[in-house]
């Protein structure tokens, strides 16, 4: 098994701790852990993000933001804040990500409940609008399978247009997911492969005087039951131009920078069931072709715009994908103005 500190890929490890107060000479500094857990035999997706409130001046309460999705429709959501963190733990006020090894474990928990949006109560009886409640509680151990992945490290430049959007340090490792999830009493075993992430510093979306407004985004990764995988992201200009983009490959169990010669741009508002295909050359000539389908997404967020045209909405969910041979359920995020999305104009080719 590899060491630590080849996982690491160069980061100390201070950087797994979690941050408890918001650094004095930093204003706007945040911190966010994300955990996307996909089950194999099921088909079920747990999107969760743990994000300081350094907004509202509570940096050391955590916005919790969490969905479950499976694969016939239905989704559950919460949203909450509250919770005490320590070195080794980023806490809302139910959900939980523990540091077991940096750079190698972490054990997500949650124990709280969650709304079940499918279908509203009021579609049937006519009361105001209402959702049903769901107990929900899992606990899950994941062990990184990949180095962590340093956003800039393969780019000449590093982030360069995009440091804003990236809000800060970033870094994010593909694992395997063990453990168990129960919704409304019943159990679930947890078999499967997701991605983490991990944040630091301040975000800005919007335009600057030195920077553009972020106008979209791609952001796809996997890993495969061999070890293989790759990770990529993609920010476009307003004319279908690529502002930035960098990705990866896992070969021999290390991570080999790639250029992403096609991204699964959004083209639709479908949730499910829209094909995917992309395509990555590493850094010294393979090429690397990877299919997929959508199998669920929510909308996580959304970015204002000087008409409902230019607004962005943030699509957070899942896909099965395809290499070489290959196939697993992995995370994808990704956004666009409304304008393209609906017309095609403006998106990248």
């Amino acid at each position: 098994m590899p060491e630590t500190s080849n996982y690491a890929s160069g980061l100390p490890v201070a950087y797994e701790q979690v941050t408890l107060a918001q650094p004095p000479d930093q204003p706007g500094f945040g911190e966010n852990h994300a955990f996307w857990i996909h089950d194999e035999a099921s088909g079920v997706h747990i999107n969760g993000h743990l994000m300081t409130c350094e907004d509202v001046g509570a940096f050391d309460q955590r916005i919790t933001k969490l969905s479950i999705l499976f694969p016939n429709g239905r989704t559950l959501l919460l949203r909450e804040t509250g919770g005490v963190s320590d070195a080794d733990t980023a806490a809302g006020a139910n959900l939980r990500y523990h540091c077991v090894e940096p750079f190698r474990r972490w054990r997500c928990s949650f124990k709280g409940v969650m709304q079940d949006v499918t279908v509203p109560r009021s579609y049937i009886s006519g009361l105001p609008m209402d959702y049903n409640r769901v107990p929900v509680s899992f606990e899950i151990d994941t062990e990184m399978g990949a180095p962590a992945w340093i956003q800039g490290a393969f780019t000449e430049g590093g982030l360069g247009p995009v440091a804003p959007f990236i809000g800060g340090e970033r870094y994010e490792q593909l694992f395997r997911a063990s453990g168990r999830l129960t919704v409304g009493g019943e159990p679930l075993a947890v078999t499967g492969f997701g991605n983490r992430t991990h944040r630091l510093g301040r975000r800005d979306l919007t335009a600057t005087a030195t920077a553009p407004r972020m106008l979209g985004h791609v952001w796809s990764a996997a890993l495969f039951p061999s070890g293989a995988g790759f990770g990529l992201q993609a920010y476009p200009t307003a004319d279908g131009g690529i502002l930035w983009s960098e990705g990866y490959v896992i070969r021999d169990g290390a991570l080999v920078g790639a250029e992403v010669v096609r991204a699964p741009w959004l083209n639709c508002y479908w949730n499910r069931g829209e094909p995917l295909a992309i395509s990555l050359r590493s850094h010294d000539g393979e090429m690397f072709e990877i299919g997929g389908e959508t199998l669920g997404t929510v909308i996580g967020g959304r970015l204002a715009g000087s008409s409902p045209g230019e607004q962005l909405s943030l699509f957070q969910g899942y896909a099965r994908y395809g290499m070489r041979g290959e196939s697993a359920i992995n995370m994808i995020e990704r956004s666009l103005r409304h304008s393209v999305i609906e017309t095609g104009v403006g998106r990248p080719a």
